[in-house]
């Protein structure tokens, strides 16, 4: 009888209504506590919890990061004044000095150019690296959240093997960028002026050589991550087609150097975006979204003006100076494409993620 009794009691807890929580077991508040002030003045007004709707708070989060590169705009703009003023002078006392004396004025006005510019792009360098920083400290906290839920959900060989290669891949391209790229770029700009004011063809070799290697080096780093999340099998999926192609040349020409690598893996976001409907996943995309968008804009407000200063002092101009501000258009390009790179590759880790959890 009183076996019976215990039976009986037991099974009347299984009767009782059962609720099951997403974020059981995990540590989510993290996400919101290690947030940088600056992003967390981007992020949309919803918590963790709220389960923020993800095209709203990325509308949000860019209306905002505009409002916040005003200042940043006249300060290129001046800057960009500076660069014409500088070269119109330089063309001006070309023309009214002795013939041997044009090599001085060519060279002297290189180097003016260059002082001019070197402070501003010092200052967006620094960003760039403490985005990068920045970024890398966050998805520690991120990624293994991300890998838990995908865990909890019943994907545990699947989350272990993305969330170990991600990080790793992910870690390691952003120390290069920091330690490798970035310092390159410095010496691009060091033998493009010198270019400019000895007239060398062999510092233009040497120019073009590095250039090349720093493209081809954020092109190796891209085609290598995606080839890993493809390995993995979480990389792909069906959107819609007008979506993709629209997405596709929007992306190819946003971020110099990389973006056509980029835009081909684009159908993932797109997939993955009717995939969000956790609120850890959407929170990881609007919380990378805001560390990066601001330095983004800012370096590509910074790209767009030299791009538009070159082309008006190839009318005024002399021709090594015009050259000398292409060349700077093409170093904040390649910071451009850091930044760019950086940000993407991990919004395609958080859509892979989401992808394994579903």
């Amino acid at each position: 009888m009183k076996r019976i009794v215990l039976l009986l009691f037991f099974l009347l807890f299984l009767t009782l209504p059962v609720s099951a929580a997403e974020d059981v077991g995990i540590d989510t508040d993290i996400l919101e506590r290690e947030l940088p002030e600056e992003a967390d003045e981007l992020m949309p007004e919803t918590s963790l919890q709220d389960g923020p709707e993800l095209w709203i708070g990325v509308k949000s989060v860019l209306l905002r990061a505009l409002a916040k590169t005003d200042g940043n705009l006249k300060s290129g703009l001046r800057l960009c004044a500076i660069l014409i003023g500088l070269v119109t002078l330089c063309s001006v006392a070309d023309m009214s000095s002795v013939s041997k004396y044009g090599g001085a004025v060519s060279a002297a006005g290189a180097l003016g150019i260059c002082a001019a510019f070197v402070g501003s792009f010092h200052s967006m360098v620094t960003m760039a690296q403490d985005t990068i920083r920045t970024l890398s400290d966050y998805c520690a906290c991120l990624l293994p959240v991300l890998a838990s839920a995908a865990a909890m959900s019943g994907s545990w060989n699947a989350a272990m093997a993305l969330h170990a290669g991600t990080a790793l891949l992910s870690e390691l391209f952003m120390q290069l960028i920091c330690k490798l790229l970035i310092p390159c770029v410095f010496f691009y700009l060091a033998v493009a002026t010198a270019e400019a004011a000895l007239s060398s063809d062999a510092l233009k070799e040497l120019r073009e050589l590095i250039g090349w290697l720093i493209s081809k080096s954020l092109r190796i780093m891209v085609y290598i991550f995606l080839a890993f999340l493809s390995i993995t099998g979480v990389i792909g999926g069906a959107a819609d087609a007008v979506a993709v192609k629209t997405t596709k040349a929007a992306m190819s020409g946003m971020v110099p150097v990389v973006g056509g690598i980029i835009s081909d893996a684009s159908e993932t976001l797109l997939a993955g975006a009717s995939l969000l409907k956790n609120s850890i996943g959407v929170f990881g995309m609007l919380a990378i979204l805001s560390i990066c968008i601001l330095p983004f804009l800012k370096v590509g407000i910074h790209y767009l003006l030299l791009k538009a200063t070159a082309a008006i002092s190839g009318t005024v101009g002399l021709k090594p100076h015009v050259a000398l501000l292409k060349n700077f258009s093409t170093a904040m390009g390649y910071l451009l494409a850091m930044c760019g790179t950086c940000g993407l590759l991990l919004l395609i880790s958080c859509v892979c993620f989401i992808k394994v959890v579903v």
